[in-house]
């Protein structure tokens, strides 16, 4: 039942939130692939760790071993690409600590980036700009009540 509790919040987050909680998200997906991936080509080594949590057994994993005898998973696990495939299944596994960190960072960043545009509103303004920062912050309040009544019209789901 927690699983559809924190389903409700990501659904909830990108409603609200958009390309925002897309950017996060992706951001923090993309930042952990690359630093798994990094890691394990940094002389982590894969083969021990798989035979620790018995997902290899010894044999498939000797130097001498015939290619034919091993299965397909342990083959690409063992073979040259196989700091790609472990990075990918190790990032598929952290799933439970990314979607809290999406939950977490999509409104600091949705903030940061309101007060970013705010600036940059503001700055465009004193400088002589046709659009005055009143016009601007009415449109995005604007959109904001539009977003609130999609989202009360459709109701609990």
């Amino acid at each position: 039942m927690q699983m559809f509790k924190s389903e409700g919040k990501v659904r909830e987050l990108f409603r609200k939130y958009g390309k925002t909680a897309l950017a996060t998200h992706l951001t923090i997906y993309t930042v952990s692939f690359s630093g798994l991936y990094v890691a394990i080509e940094n002389h982590f080594d894969p083969k021990s760790l798989l035979i620790k949590y018995g997902l290899l057994s010894d044999k498939e994993v000797k130097d001498d071993a015939d290619p034919k005898e091993r299965g397909w998973f342990s083959n690409l696990l063992t073979g040259p690409s196989s700091s790609l495939a472990l990075a990918f299944l190790c990032n598929k596994a952290l799933m439970p600590v990314r979607a809290p960190l999406t939950l977490g960072l999509t409104p600091m960043v949705a903030r940061a980036l309101q007060q970013r545009a705010a600036t940059a509103a503001g700055a465009a303004a004193s400088k002589g700009s046709s659009t005055p920062v009143s016009t601007t912050t009415a449109t995005s309040q604007a959109r904001s009540a539009q977003i609130k009544d999609r989202a009360s019209s459709k109701g609990p789901q």
